[in-house]
């Protein structure tokens, strides 16, 4: 369960982030934390609810972004409630449809040439791009960082959760796990793939 903090704990969250952002290599203008998890999952275990925890906004859509003056957070209309209530004046709600975009916020308000930093495990691929897209406009570039900021930051780390693993019985699988295997396998064979990731 996460406790969240006052108003004053929030303050040295964001100042602990900002020291570690000046002291990347290369300095880091600004810093990039998603709601999502290593497997881009929306709804995320709460060790990796990274994005609550430097906001204090609690719901499972948004993005939080944190410049050495400012920080922002973008979420979509189910929560803007929510975000009033729940962020400190510390943060910025910016609200999508209404508000610019991020990748455009981002790049119309950051100088020419910034470094903006992001554990790029927790982003896809194809949302990099567009970022990198935006930025190149103004030289600006995307970088990832050496470790993830946040983690330095939040001493209380909560350990991995365990759960066990639930096999479907046959009627709703399909398939058994063995002959699941196989085909996946002797595709991995027909595509020339050493391995097969999957974040579902």
């Amino acid at each position: 369960m996460l406790i969240w903090k006052s108003k004053e704990t929030m303050a040295d969250t964001l100042a602990a982030l900002r020291s570690l952002m000046s002291s990347h290599s290369p300095p880091l203008h600004a810093l990039i934390i998603p709601s999502e998890d290593y497997h881009q999952s929306e709804y995320v275990s709460a060790r990796d609810k990274r994005r609550a925890f430097v906001s204090g906004f609690t719901g499972s859509a948004g993005l939080a972004f944190i410049t050495m003056d400012e920080a922002l957070l973008w979420t979509d209309g189910r929560y803007f409630l929510q975000a009033t209530q729940q962020l400190s004046d510390q943060w910025k709600l910016m609200r999508m449809g209404d508000d610019p975009p991020v990748d455009i916020w981002m790049a119309n308000n950051l100088p020419k040439d910034a470094a903006i930093g992001v554990d790029t495990w927790c982003v896809s691929v194809d949302t990099a791009q567009k970022w990198e897209c935006a930025f190149a406009k103004k030289q600006q570039k995307l970088v990832q960082t050496t470790r993830n900021l946040v983690d330095e930051v939040w001493k209380n780390w909560l350990p991995a959760q365990e759960n066990p693993v639930i096999v479907h019985p046959l009627q709703f699988a399909g398939q058994s796990v063995a002959d699941k295997l196989k085909e996946l396998r002797r595709k991995l064979v027909l595509g020339k793939a050493r391995y097969y990731y999957n974040s579902t």
